[in-house]
């Protein structure tokens, strides 16, 4: 049996990040790393957008950033001021790229395409079985998601699904400076429903159209949602389709487990998916940089939560609003920013504000609304132990 010091199962954006910032760790340490995907990802599958202050370690592989939003809802169109953020865009192929290059380069990380049968933990260490062999490891680290058994009497489930255009007008049609965050003039009957778009230049853009709700849509219905986005929002009548993306992201206050034994999960599969959101990539940031450093201090990985705890339940209450109808999602987050500075939204989603800062944000929202969904949702827990 193969034995490695840790094995990353998943080489996807969680697994990826993790072993490029192990990359140092390993090297000092002279410690090897195997990483497994069922797949060789090459292909530009994806795009994950995010903000930050600062440069990290993928800052090479971004695409596109932006200093300037917008958000609008059916009644007010506002410019957003997002200093001291930039707002950002990787696309997978960059980003599978440069951390192909990097991972390939080092000697203390061995890649490998197959299919990961099974993980378990025994006597103190992992193991994980590709293609009928065996591998064993100090730790695993999974992105692979957990089977979960549903609990629609204690917890809200919701998807956010989506279909983005990259787009080439034949006009200059966008400003290259100026990202769509969030724009609700879209038809909200099947969920809360927005679009948004990144312009690579005026006549360049990726719009994306995203619907939160129980259930995917028909294929056709994303579609005809952008069509109608470009041409009545847009103002453009001649364009060519040059890639295609969609997926699904789940969006839920279900607990997951991110540790069992010496199983440690990642990503979306370890709960690092923002349940009121869908972001993901900037919390997979944070979980991957702090089992570095725990690393570094005491070569364990484990790490405790990335986030306080009440972030949570502020995400729990709004899937319970959503869920319930109550409110329309265009309603909450046109009111939020609409009444709050931009960068202070982003720091709160960022799940890095001070409880005084929510409080502030809180005291412009509907307030009636909320509490009402954070009492029913209480009553929901207690009723279903």
């Amino acid at each position: 049996m193969k034995h490695f010091d840790y094995i990353i199962a998943g080489g996807g954006c969680s697994g990826r990040s993790l072993a490029i910032r192990m990359l140092p760790y390993l090297q000092s340490t002279n410690k090897r790393l195997l990483m497994v995907d069922k797949l060789n990802k090459k292909e530009n599958d994806r795009t994950w957008c995010f903000w930050e202050q600062e440069a990290d370690v993928f800052e090479p592989a971004v695409y596109r950033k932006w200093n300037h939003l917008s958000f609008s809802g059916s009644a007010h169109h506002q410019e957003l001021d997002i200093q001291p953020y930039q707002y950002k865009m990787i696309r997978a192929a960059d980003f599978y790229a440069y951390t192909d290059q990097q991972l390939s380069e080092s000697n203390h990380i061995s890649m490998i395409q197959g299919n990961v049968d099974q993980i378990y933990t025994e006597q103190e260490q992992g193991y994980v079985t590709i293609d009928g062999e065996t591998f064993s490891a100090g730790y695993v680290f999974s992105s692979i998601p957990q089977i979960q058994e549903k609990r629609p009497d204690r917890y809200q489930y919701l998807l956010q699904h989506f279909e983005g255009w990259v787009i080439e007008t034949k006009l200059p049609t966008f400003h290259p400076e100026r990202a769509t965050l969030m724009d609700f003039n879209t038809a909200q009957e099947a969920g809360t429903s927005f679009v948004y778009v990144l312009p690579l230049s005026s006549t360049l853009a990726l719009v994306e159209y995203t619907v939160f709700s129980e259930n995917e849509l028909p294929a056709a219905s994303y579609a005809t949602a952008l069509k109608q986005y470009i041409q009545e929002q847009l103002h453009c009548e001649h364009y060519d389709i040059k890639e295609r993306e969609k997926g699904v992201i789940p969006m839920s206050d279900h607990p997951i487990k991110q540790q069992d034994g010496r199983i440690i999960y990642l990503g979306t599969a370890g709960g690092f998916t923002k349940g009121s959101t869908g972001y993901t990539f900037r919390f997979i940031q944070k979980h991957t940089a702090a089992i570095v450093e725990q690393l570094t201090k005491s070569d364990n990985p484990q790490v405790a939560a990335i986030s306080p705890k009440r972030f949570g339940l502020y995400d729990a209450t709004l899937l319970h609003l959503l869920n319930s109808g109550r409110l329309s999602g265009k309603e909450i987050f046109s009111t939020l920013f609409r009444k709050n500075k931009s960068s202070q939204i982003l720091k709160f989603l960022d799940n890095e504000t001070s409880l005084m800062e929510e409080i502030r944000i809180f005291k412009t929202l509907q307030k009636r609304e909320f509490a009402l969904a954070l009492l029913n949702r209480s009553l929901k827990l207690m009723s279903s132990n």
